[in-house]
């Protein structure tokens, strides 16, 4: 019976570039991070803080340093400064690493006319399996010249899946059955043909972590006739291990079995067992669905 296990991994990819823009007047030395604006995709216009992002999407953010102080090298000034930037969900749980970063530069006699100041460039990753709410990306900007400091937050909104019901041991949440694999609506009675596929889609919660975030999980599969005689079974039809800088909140699992077109009309019992492995414990539901 082919098991179905519908997973995303991903990697909390960053770019960091750093370039010139125009900036205050060199009189006012205050240090500022001025124009911070958020990007639906790189180079893209600002969003309105009304946007909402979901998992998985890539959130892009831009910000100018203004006000740093310059010091006179070989007849050239020079800008010395340090950066931060961190990114947190709603309970302020980091979404990927910090990242830090220094900008020293040369201002020639072109670029203090013009006023150019440096420009930053960053991208974080929505965790596929983030929940809703608001994130915050924190800036701490540093003149290791004038050894002065200022900060800025950005938020923006995320709109993830609401249907997870998170819990403190391993269960199954949102077990459906569907018609076929790429169904999106879930049958309201499972009734099948002989002959035909049956397709269930649910998550996984409640599973624990060890260390890095790694989870190990894996489920199996056995189908009763009405009488309690065994008609299918595979104790271990998917297994997943693996670790990552944000928890994965929920595992989404699936499963399918074919069936033979000689099966008798009648009720059928689906058990899912589900087995954390670093928790150690074990979850099973039942869920009865229809040959006529």
């Amino acid at each position: 019976m082919p098991g179905r296990w519908t997973f995303r991994s991903y990697a909390l990819g960053a770019g960091l570039a750093v370039a010139l823009a125009a900036a205050a007047p060199a009189a006012d030395r205050k240090l500022a991070i001025v124009q911070a604006a958020l990007h639906q995709y790189d180079g893209g216009p600002p969003v309105p803080a009304s946007f909402e992002f979901f998992p998985g999407d890539t959130v892009f953010l831009t910000f100018r340093i203004a006000g740093f102080k310059t010091v006179e090298k070989d007849d050239e000034d020079h800008l010395w400064l340090a950066y931060r930037i961190e990114a947190f969900d709603p309970e302020g749980l980091p979404i990927r690493e910090p990242h830090e970063g220094r900008i020293a530069a040369e201002l020639t006699y072109q670029d203090k006319k013009q006023k150019w100041t440096p420009l930053v460039r960053y991208e974080a990753l929505v965790p596929p399996t983030a929940p809703s709410g608001e994130y915050r990306i924190a800036i701490h900007v540093e003149d290791l010249y004038a050894k002065t400091s200022t900060e800025l937050e950005k938020t923006f909104q995320v709109r993830g899946r609401d249907d997870i019901e998170p819990s403190e041991t391993l269960v199954i949440r949102n077990f459906h059955f569907y018609r076929s694999e790429t169904s999106m609506r879930p049958l309201s009675r499972p009734v099948y043909r002989p002959g035909s596929s049956v397709w269930a889609r649910f998550d996984i919660v409640g599973y624990r972590f060890g260390e890095n975030n790694r989870f190990s999980i894996d489920y199996g599969v056995k189908v009763l006739r009405a009488s309690g005689k065994v008609l299918f079974e595979q104790p271990v039809a998917v297994s997943e291990e693996e670790e990552s800088f944000y928890p994965q909140r929920y595992l989404q699992g699936g499963l399918s079995l074919n069936l033979t077109p000689d099966l008798s009309p009648g009720d059928y019992t689906l058990i899912v067992t589900v087995r954390d492995h670093i928790g150690n414990q074990t979850y099973e539901e039942e869920h009865v669905f229809t040959v006529r």
